[in-house]
């Protein structure tokens, strides 16, 4: 194929990606040491805990705000000045935070900005990762997607260091300090190392043309990228209220000691996303990859173990149970995140990738991250264990929705066989990218070669043919 000549033509694509790997890495530190530096920072800024727990959410709010134009943002102007303007704004917004104020709105601002600044990174990255990895794409998504997790815990390590022996805002002078080389590097790469639009020229022509609620609708078309959009924010919700509030409910609720509480839920969270995330992109690389169609039975097996997991957590009252399944739920919700970022990124057109990334990732902040802690919290004042079981039975949820779309999937003719992705959903090959009329002519004109690939045209998915007539309308 065309695309995959070109991406052969790609120089220092390992090299590209190990730059990215880091930086993705590093932009995550922070949300590890407000965390592990909450009790000097409160002192410092003299907030309420109201007013730290607003703090901590700002981060995301700001994340799902900038998600909504990043995409538009990426389809109309030069990526690597984007991620050029974003890095250094977070890097602006993060000294601004180690600033003494009298107020304390700089300081809400600035964490604002900072997650406005991070979204079109988080956008991006993995959109580079699927059109530049060729055959490592689902190992290197593995990799990108480790790196978050990975980053917050060296982030909570630094601080919970650097808080101890000298003052707090050490920590975030450091992340400034390793953020900076990172720009320097990536703004010496060539244009055509980071950019994807010459890959998908055809498509982003189209789509640039075509308001957003046009775009939005292209997207549900793919029943693959709704589900799996949707089961990853109950994966984000339940996973952010664990971290956010299991300490304390075992702590209160169960009445087990803080120290061994906290020691324990910090090795589940620490091993236990890291090491799923790994295996579940190395296991789904060895099966074909994720936009194959072992990674749907892949989910599927790994939805059913973590949701069996959540389950048992609520049955059991001992701590060592009950932490040991925390870690099983965890794994296999960190192995199932490259596999379905994945399928959402083969679930659409390559062109449109960029804006269906940005709207899964502005969902999952929106209704995953940001309204954890505040549900739980409101249905714990109800009853203590409401809040609880709420977070441990929505896996459960996400299983279900991810056998129905596997089973309709199974269902599909391109689902058989040993085909890729590239036959499903909204993701049709480029060179089909023309008007039903010069099909219907060519089909009457052309020789018996060119009829079988016009009977295998009718398989691909009607929605380009939708995108098609819409630009000729507009035209």
């Amino acid at each position: 194929m065309k695309d995959a000549q070109e991406q052969q033509k790609i120089p220092d694509a390992y090299r590209v990606f190990v730059l990215i790997s880091i930086t993705n890495l590093l932009v995550s530190l922070d949300h590890g040491i407000i965390p592990a530096a909450s009790v000097q920072i409160q002192s410092a800024l003299r907030l309420s805990n109201q007013e730290l727990g607003i703090l901590g959410s700002l981060v995301y709010a700001g994340t799902v705000v900038m998600g909504f134009v990043a995409s538009f943002i990426f389809l109309k102007y030069n990526p690597l000045r984007v991620i050029e303007i974003s890095m250094i704004t977070m890097i602006l917004s993060l000294f601004v935070f180690t600033l003494q104020f009298d107020i304390g709105w700089p300081y809400f601002l600035s964490r604002f900005i900072t997650g406005a600044a991070q979204a079109p990174l988080i956008v991006y990255f993995p959109v580079w990762v699927d059109t530049f990895g060729q055959e490592n794409k689902t190992v290197w998504l593995t990799i990108l997607q480790g790196g978050v997790p990975f980053g917050v815990f060296v982030g909570y390590v630094l601080a919970s260091v650097i808080a101890a022996q000298w003052n707090w805002r050490w920590a975030f002078y450091l992340q400034i300090g390793v953020l900076l080389p990172s720009i320097v590097l990536l703004s010496r790469q060539p244009q055509k190392n980071i950019d994807v639009r010459p890959y998908v020229k055809d498509n982003n022509n189209t789509y640039e043309k075509m308001p957003y609620i046009e775009l939005i609708k292209l997207t549900f078309q793919s029943r693959s990228y709704v589900v799996m959009t949707i089961v990853l924010g109950l994966l984000y919700f339940s996973v952010t209220g664990i971290q956010f509030w299991i300490s304390n409910y075992l702590v209160t609720v169960l009445c087990f000691n803080q120290g061994l509480v906290n020691t324990l839920f910090s090795l589940d969270s620490i091993t236990g996303p890291t090491l799923g995330c790994v295996l579940g992109g190395l296991v789904t690389q060895h099966y074909g990859g994720y936009d194959s169609k072992n990674a749907y039975y892949i989910t599927c097996i790994a939805a059913f173990l973590g949701s069996l997991s959540s389950i048992c957590v609520t049955l059991t009252n001992n701590l060592w149970a009950i932490t040991g399944f925390i870690w099983l739920l965890l794994f296999f919700g960190g192995a199932l995140v490259p596999i379905m970022t994945g399928i959402v990124l083969s679930s659409v057109n390559q062109g449109m990738r960029s804006f269906a990334n940005s709207n899964t990732t502005t969902y999952v902040n929106l209704f995953g991250y940001l309204p954890a802690p505040i549900v739980y919290g409101y249905l714990s004042s109800i009853s203590p264990n409401l809040g609880y079981y709420c977070l441990m039975y929505c896996p459960s949820v996400g299983c279900l929705m991810i056998l129905w779309t596997t089973y309709h999937e199974r269902k599909r003719d391109c689902f058989i066989g040993d085909r890729s992705m590239d036959s499903m959903e909204m993701h049709p090959p480029s060179a089909r990218s023309t008007s039903v009329m010069q099909i219907i002519q060519n089909f009457h004109n052309q020789s018996d070669d060119f009829v079988k690939e016009v009977l295998e045209f009718h398989a691909t998915p009607i929605n380009n043919i939708t995108t098609t007539l819409y630009y000729e309308k507009q035209v």
